[in-house]
C-alpha cells in the first residue's frame, strides 16, 4: 500500500467509467440512493446537465454538415456528510471525486464500491472508457522564488528565468503521451493568484480543504489525466486492473514533472 505524504499536494482526484447508456435512470434511483446512503454517501442532490453533440444535417445543402444538438440529461450527486467525496451518477457514466485524497488504494476501493452499487442496481453490460485525473498544487514553502526547486525545468516555462520583478500571469506546459495501452495528458499551469480549477473541470458540490483555499501566490498546478477507450464486458477484477495501470502511468508523468526536493518537502 502506498505511503501517505504528510503534505500531499493532491487537492482533487477523479475516477470515471463510461458505460452503456441507461435511458430510464430514474427508475433505478430509489435503490441506488438507499445503497449509496448505507455506503457513506447520504447527501443526494438530483439535477440535470446539458450535453451538446454534433449530428449530420443536410438542410443547408451540404450533406456532411454537422449541427450542435443540445440534450438535457439526469445527473445525481451522492456526497459524503462532510462534503469531501462523492459520486456523480449519469445515464452513461459514473464518476467518483474527492478533495480528501489519501492514497490510491482507498481511492480505488471507494470508486469500486460505487461501481458495484450501480452495477447491482442496474445490471451494466459494458464499459466504454475508464479514466483517472489528478490535480496537484505546487506551492513553494519558501516563497515564489523557490518554485524552480519543485518543478522540472521542462515544465516551468519562463517562470524563474525572467528578470527580477517581472511578474508571471500564466504559463502553460502540456504534453500528450499516446501509449499503446492508454492516453496520457500532463499539464503544468504556473499562475499568480488563488488556487483554482481548470476551465473544463469543477468539483461538483465538494468542499476544498482550508490549506488549499488559502493559497494566493505564485504556484503551479500539475494536471494529469490518463484514460483508456475500449469496450469491455463488465468485469470488476479486470476494471480494477485497468485503473491500477492508469494510476501507474499518471505517477510516471507526475514524477517526471517534479524534483527530489519537492518529494522531500511533501513527505
Amino acid at each position: 500500500m502506498g505511503k501517505k505524504m504528510k503534505n500531499a499536494p493532491v487537492y482533487y482526484a477523479l475516477a470515471q467509467v463510461r458505460h452503456n447508456p441507461i435511458r430510464r435512470l430514474g427508475a433505478y434511483l430509489p435503490d441506488i440512493q438507499d445503497r449509496m446512503r448505507k455506503a457513506g454517501y447520504p447527501d443526494h442532490q438530483p439535477g440535470t446537465t446539458l450535453i451538446v453533440s454534433l449530428t449530420l444535417d443536410g438542410s443547408d445543402g451540404e450533406p456532411d454538415a454537422k449541427r450542435p444538438v443540445p440534450k438535457v440529461v439526469e445527473r445525481h450527486l451522492f456526497l459524503s456528510a462532510n462534503g469531501t467525496r462523492g459520486f456523480i451518477v449519469e445515464e452513461g457514466a459514473l464518476s467518483f471525486q474527492t478533495t480528501e485524497y489519501d492514497t490510491f488504494e482507498p481511492f480505488l476501493d471507494q470508486f469500486m464500491t460505487g461501481v458495484g452499487i450501480v452495477h447491482k442496481c442496474i445490471g451494466l453490460d459494458y464499459t466504454e472508457r475508464v479514466g483517472i485525473r489528478y490535480l496537484d498544487a505546487v506551492v513553494p514553502a519558501g516563497g515564489p522564488d523557490d518554485l524552480a526547486k519543485y518543478l522540472a525545468p521542462g515544465v516551468l516555462g519562463l517562470a524563474g528565468r525572467l528578470p527580477e520583478g517581472v511578474p508571471i500571469g500564466l504559463s502553460l506546459s502540456e504534453t500528450h503521451i499516446p501509449l499503446p495501452e492508454a492516453n496520457l495528458l500532463s499539464r503544468t499551469i504556473v499562475r499568480n493568484g488563488p488556487l483554482g480549477f481548470p476551465m473544463d473541470l469543477e468539483p461538483q458540490g465538494l468542499k476544498v480543504p482550508e490549506r488549499f483555499e488559502k493559497v494566493s501566490c505564485l504556484h503551479a498546478i500539475i494536471d494529469t489525466d490518463a484514460s483508456q477507450t475500449e469496450r469491455h464486458p463488465i468485469d470488476m477484477g479486470a476494471l480494477r486492473q485497468r485503473l491500477d495501470m492508469l494510476h501507474l502511468k499518471i505517477r510516471m508523468a507526475f514524477d517526471a514533472s517534479i524534483t527530489e526536493y519537492a518529494l522531500a518537502a511533501w513527505q
